[in-house]
């Protein structure tokens, strides 16, 4: 049965993406948590739904990105040219493992990639307007029902459909392969659901506390999946959220309350989310060997390199053309796949990422660029212990998010420019004027940087 609402739901997200992408990226953001249920379920070439519709998506968008007009086009997309070299250069190395290893493993690695820049472009592109803006956001919102529904289900009864343990603790990872993808989903739920709160006003609350129920939900469901990614990650979120927006008090309340619930819950929450961590509190006080912390990766990470070092020039310049998705680490990743010179335009293209989200929250700070910072400190944690690249929805949503930010700031301040240099200011006018003025000249509301509930589509 559900086997059979994924495929549906596959369909009619892949037809809408082509004839209307706004409601095909919609129903993407609702449907993929149910379809990555299916993900031990081939239909075809061994293939589940979840692998088809993360190679056709890119397919379907590719192009809208070449032929729409300016407002959604790819040339509108910031560090447009650095994601495509990103894109060319995976071309080059699934060509290496095409060779190697098959069509099958080369087009997988190489349409893994390119949904990184697609998820970059599908935000920015079709939804940088208020009413857009905001029906993407209740779809990632109403996305999330189906994984935390699961698992508070798990929560509440026992149920197991796959085992996994982490540390001699049983994970609850719902119906999915692993922790990462409902902790994902959890986290999208999270994000989504702060900035539905945040940038649009007038909202009952009842519709406050119904937000802040379903976080805390959303947050229970994740910390049941004992992800020591998941937890840091949410750590650095509450201070970031809080802190860029000088909540204090909110961030008093919240360590008060982690310190009753802590206290409430200690003789078996707190000791078994200790307990995931006890390899890494054993090496801070001098009684652990560092190799067994992040669950063991580095003895993973010391095999890799020493195969990498083994290899010839070639191949660690340009590429093994071997397929590294178990590798635990998105840098040893890359560096089996597209070597020194694949590694080098991941990173450059994290850090011009990272450079332009710090320098536009330098300039001002606002709910959706503190989104984006969080989106990508999720990453670059993500990055140590995963494959964040190798997840289609992950890339999705982060990139996303980050997409959205930059794209919404550059219109904010073309709209801003284009309005000071129009604007003629007397001799006479006093300091205080002079800055009333510009005030005064910003957006109105309903466009760019402002978002109203009353924004036209």
């Amino acid at each position: 049965m559900l086997t059979i609402l994924s495929i549906t739901l596959a369909i009619a997200t892949l037809l809408m993406l082509v004839i209307h992408p706004v409601t095909g990226v919609i129903l993407l953001f609702i449907s993929k948590p149910i379809i990555d249920a299916t993900w031990d379920q081939p239909i075809v070439l061994e293939m589940p739904v979840t692998q088809i519709i993360s190679g056709l998506v890119p397919i379907a968008l590719l192009s809208r990105m070449l032929l729409a007009n300016m407002d959604e086009s790819l040339r509108a997309m910031p560090l447009r040219g650095l994601w495509i070299l990103y894109v060319c250069y995976a071309g080059v190395f699934s060509l290496l493992i095409f060779y190697n290893q098959g069509p099958q493993s080369g087009a997988n690695i190489f349409f893994r990639c390119l949904n990184g820049m697609t998820g970059f472009y599908m935000l920015q592109a079709f939804f940088h307007k208020a009413a857009r803006l905001k029906i993407v956001l209740l779809a990632m919102v109403i996305g999330g029902l189906f994984p935390i529904g699961v698992g508070l289900y798990q929560i509440a009864t026992g149920a197991t459909w796959q085992a996994q343990n982490v540390e001699g603790i049983s994970r609850n990872i719902g119906l999915y392969h692993d922790a990462i993808t409902i902790r994902h989903y959890a986290l999208q739920t999270i994000l989504a659901t702060l900035l539905l709160g945040s940038l649009f006003t007038h909202q009952h609350i009842v519709y406050s506390i119904g937000r802040l129920l379903y976080m805390a939900t959303a947050t229970i469901v994740m910390a049941k999946a004992y992800s020591k990614a998941g937890f840091l990650t949410l750590g650095i979120w509450a201070a970031l959220w809080n802190g860029l927006q000088k909540r204090f008090v909110t961030i008093s309340l919240m360590i008060l309350l982690g310190l009753l619930v802590g206290t409430y819950y200690a003789s078996q929450q707190l000791g078994d989310i200790l307990q995931i961590f006890h390899k890494e509190i054993a090496f801070v006080d001098g009684k652990g060997d560092a190799h067994r912390t992040l669950n063991g990766r580095w003895y993973i990470w010391q095999t890799m390199f020493s195969e990498w070092v083994a290899l010839d020039w070639l191949a660690k310049t340009f590429g093994s053309g071997k397929v590294a998705l178990g590798a635990h680490n998105d840098y040893f990743q890359m560096l089996f796949h597209g070597g020194i010179v694949g590694l080098a335009i991941y990173v450059t293209l994290l850090g011009s990422i990272g450079f332009r989200i710090l320098t536009n929250l330098r300039e001002k700070v606002d709910p959706l660029t503190i989104a984006a910072l969080m989106a990508f400190l999720c990453w670059l944690v993500d990055t140590i212990g995963l494959v964040p690249s190798s997840y289609s929805g992950y890339q999705w949503f982060i990139w996303g998010i980050i997409g959205l930010s930059l794209r919404r700031r550059a219109l904010e301040n073309a709209f801003v420019s284009v309005n000071t240099e129009n604007t003629e200011i007397p001799n006479s006018i006093s300091s205080h004027q002079i800055s009333s003025t510009t005030r005064e000249k910003e957006i109105p509301i309903g466009r760019f940087p402002i978002l109203s509930d009353k924004t036209g589509v």
